[in-house]
């Protein structure tokens, strides 16, 4: 059997409420020469739910080795916070790129590479569950050489129009805005935007405006939450400290049954995303 090389540092796992600053997020570097080599950056990680960040310069790219095989049993979302990413799937042939502000969900059991073909750094917001080494590491050990790799939807060539998809995806991109909205909330309601929502991951977007608050909120399920733009900031009435500040950049990470309120004391809009696995509600 093949030894098990990490695709993340070892031992980052919280089990309490816990406020993760931008400057305080642990570093790794993913990959080796033939796979390529991703700069990450760690935020909030539990057994059910793992976020993260990955930066690639102009002109880079990632895809498999022996020792990095990007195939897991794992469902994904990926969120470009700037530039431009291709994603590529080399058993399908299927081709995304996502630009700031989209996001793409992408199931388990989906090769992945990647590729930067635009004209500045492109960093990536990805959310991953669940996050123990039988999904990801020993279970991409396992997996046979992928030998019949697709550049393209070959089954499309020959016969595509401009807006039909040509072939059945995997992956699912969606555009910045292009959201399943619900309201949280009566007496101060909080307007959320679905991005994904299935039986293994719920990612979603949500913009506060200045004076903003939301009613206290609980998950079954353990959560974890980025902030994209702007000033906010987290009451957790049962925990100590009971109000944090997030900042462009800072991400937090809250237990499953943790009550907590979002409020923008700012004058100026805030944006975050999060992620909550398994169950949403």
């Amino acid at each position: 059997m093949n030894e098990i090389v990490p695709q993340g540092p070892r031992g980052i796992s919280y089990d309490k409420a816990t406020l993760i600053p931008a400057s305080a997020a642990p570093r790794f570097l993913w990959g080796d020469r033939e796979a390529g080599y991703v700069s990450d950056w760690i935020y909030g990680s539990s057994p059910n739910i793992h976020m993260m960040s990955f930066e690639m310069n102009v002109g880079s790219r990632f895809g498999n080795s022996p020792n990095f095989k990007t195939y897991y049993n794992a469902a994904e979302t990926y969120h470009c916070l700037k530039g431009e990413f291709t994603f590529h799937c080399p058993e399908t042939g299927e081709v995304h790129v996502l630009k700031k502000g989209d996001t793409l969900y992408f199931p388990p059991n989906t090769w992945h590479w990647g590729y930067n073909f635009g004209s500045e750094t492109c960093w990536i917001l990805e959310s991953l569950t669940p996050r123990n080494e039988e999904a990801i590491e020993a279970y991409a050990v396992k997996q046979p050489w992928l030998s019949d790799i697709r550049y393209g939807p070959r089954e499309a060539i020959g016969r595509y129009a401009s807006g039909d998809p040509g072939v059945a995806a995997r992956a699912r991109l969606v555009k910045s805005g292009d959201y399943l909205f619900e309201i949280v909330g009566e007496t101060r309601p909080l307007r959320v935007g679905i991005v994904c929502s299935t039986d293994m991951l719920t990612t979603a977007i949500v913009d506060l405006y200045p004076g903003q608050e939301s009613e206290l909120i609980t998950h079954p399920s353990d959560q974890v939450m980025y902030c994209l733009a702007g000033r906010m900031n987290v009451h957790l009435p049962d925990e100590q400290p009971n109000w944090w500040e997030l900042k462009e950049g800072d991400a937090a990470f809250i237990p499953a049954g943790c009550a907590h309120a979002f409020a923008n004391t700012s004058d100026a809009m805030a944006k975050f995303l999060f992620s909550v696995a398994p169950v949403y509600r």
